[in-house]
Formats: structure tokens, C-alpha cells, sequence
């Protein structure tokens, strides 16, 4: 089956099941994801597995297309070059970037060719606060990103775990020269629904102006929080817009060494049947993208697509 400009598919309303976690996944499959980790901050994580365990990203994507995912995101989410950095791999960005395109545009070719690649990436220096907003880095690493992606097959770039109004301009104006849809994922809403800084959606529009951002997506957030946000942001925003909400994945208590991971693992509290009820109600606030973050399983995302009305 021939696979729809995704700006099309966006336009005529029909709903999409995103995918899954990426990282925890690995991690609850034997992957090590802490390489360059401390007691203080979590290292390159998940984009190690491009050089330790391409094929188990391969796996994990087909069990999230066989699942019934119509958005698959690659495992790039920190494969720039900060990141790699600190596990000796710096040299390896662009390269592993592009590779995770194209294991996931392998996978749905075989898997369900109709769906959508999403190149993703997050800001390198991540969630230190300390930081604020990340005028250098951010630029660079995502404007190589998004090349790297586009040319490993994926269908549009989503920035995501992006807190301040600032980062998510920059990021938009670094993605955009590659002509694909712009998608947007903002992390840890607050339970009032504002963004992690109290921004507001409005002040986010605002800023954006009349660049071209194709859907606005709550992610990393609890599934309180979306509920109280997704509101606020489609009263601000015309566009398509989404959720896909973390749970249960938290520092580690012990001490970090090469036999314990830096993140704790719990797919138990937020079970399958939990983010499907969820998603139902989603949609009714008029949510078209519905997938899965941190600790979320193959499993959440197939009972997901039970409530999502195939297109």
C-alpha cells in the first residue's frame, strides 16, 4: 500500500498510534543503556544500543509495528554528538543517527509500509536545569540530526523532551531546511496543565509565529498532567496535537556500576488497559497522535490500538 504525505494524513483528522518506549525497552531486553553514566546523570543512554545492539532496535520495532503502530520513532533520541561524547563516541553521531532511519524504515517496509518513521531527537544537554536554555548546542546537533535522519528514510523529525519556549523555536528553525513535517514533543507538564516551566501553550504559538509545525504532542509527562494539559493546548493551537505519556522509569537507589542499569524499571503501575482507557479519553479532547514514552511496552502500545480507530 502506497503511504500517505503525512501532512495529508495530518489534515483530513484520522487518528495515529505512536509507538512505544525506546530506551526502557532496551533496558528490559538485557540492553546496557548507562554507558557514561554517574551517580549524578544519566550518559549517552539508549544510543549506545546503535553500536552494542542494532539488532534489538531492529526487534523492538517490529514488535511495535506488529502491535499495530502507525508512527515508529528512531532510536536517536541522544545520538549527537554531547551525548556519545561522554562514552568515547563522539565521532560515531552522524553515523548512528542515520542508522537508526534506516533500521526503522527497514522495519516498516516489512512490517506495515503504510505507517511513518519519525526521526527523533532531544536537546543534548538534556534535563539539566542548571542550563536553561541551550543556545549553542541545540543548533548544531539537531541540524545534523535531522539530515542524518532525513537521508536514512525517516518520513518527518520530531523534537521532543524540549521544556522551554526558547529551545522549541531553535529547535524548529534547526529541522526545518529538510523540507519534512516538524513534529514537536513537550516534556513533564506540569499538573496544571502549563508547560515545565509555567509557559503557556499560547506564549508557545506566540512564539512560533508562522513557522511551519505540523503537531504538538504532551510526552514524558505523567498521564495526570497530559489530561490537564492537552486542553489548554488545543485552545492555543490549530494543529494536530497528541500525547504520549511516561510512567515507572526513576533513578536507580543503588550504587551505579557495570552490573546495574541508572534507571529502575516499573511496567506494572501503568498496565496496558491503563493507557488505553486513557487514550479513549484523549481523543475526546481532541488528541490525534497517541503513543507510548518511558517504560511503556509493545504490549501498552497493542491494547492502545484497540480504542484507536484504524485509518
Amino acid at each position: 500500500m502506497a503511504r500517505q504525505d503525512l501532512r495529508a494524513r495530518l489534515a483530513d483528522g484520522r487518528p495515529l498510534v505512536m509507538d512505544g518506549a525506546m530506551g526502557s525497552e532496551l533496558q528490559r531486553r538485557g540492553v546496557w543503556v548507562s554507558h557514561g553514566a554517574t551517580d549524578a546523570a544519566l550518559g549517552a543512554w539508549s544510543a549506545t544500543a546503535m553500536r552494542d545492539a542494532p539488532e534489538v532496535v531492529r526487534e523492538v520495532h517490529d514488535d511495535y509495528f506488529r502491535a499495530g503502530a502507525d508512527i515508529a520513532i528512531t532510536n536517536s533520541f541522544w545520538t549527537n554528538s554531547v551525548k556519545l561524547d561522554l562514552a568515547g563516541l563522539a565521532d560515531k553521531a552522524e553515523e548512528y543517527t542515520r542508522l537508526s532511519a534506516q533500521i526503522a524504515a527497514q522495519s516498516r517496509d516489512r512490517l506495515r509500509p503504510d505507517a511513518y518513521v519519525a526521526g527523533g531527537m532531544a536537546p543534548p544537554l538534556g534535563g539539566r536545569e542548571e542550563i536553561g536554555v541551550d543556545g549553542e548546542h541545540l543548533p548544531r546537533e539537531f541540524a545534523m540530526q535531522a539530515r542524518a535522519l532525513k537521508e536514512g528514510g525517516a518520513d518527518c523529525i520530531l523534537v521532543e523532551y524540549i521544556g522551554h519556549v526558547a529551545d522549541v523555536v531553535a529547535a524548529v528553525d534547526a529541522v526545518s531546511p529538510t523540507g519534512l513535517p516538524v513534529l514537536v514533543g513537550l516534556r513533564h507538564i506540569r499538573n496544571d496543565g502549563a508547560m515545565q516551566h509555567g509557559e503557556s501553550y499560547a506564549q508557545l504559538v506566540e512564539a512560533l509565529g508562522d513557522r511551519k509545525v505540523d503537531a504538538i504532542l504532551l510526552m514524558c509527562s505523567h498521564p495526570q498532567a497530559v489530561s490537564a494539559g492537552l486542553p489548554l493546548l488545543r485552545a492555543a493551537f490549530d494543529g494536530a496535537i497528541g500525547a504520549y505519556p511516561n510512567h515507572g522509569y526513576g533513578k536507580q537507589a543503588h550504587k551505579l556500576d557495570d552490573q546495574h542499569q541508572w534507571h529502575s524499571l516499573d511496567t506494572e503501575s501503568y498496565g496496558p488497559a491503563d493507557l488505553a482507557a486513557d487514550g479513549k479519553a484523549w481523543l475526546g479532547m481532541g488528541a490525534q497522535i497517541i503513543g507510548g514514552c518511558c517504560s511503556t511496552t509493545p504490549e501498552h502500545i497493542a491494547a492502545l490500538r484497540q480504542v484507536v480507530p484504524e485509518g
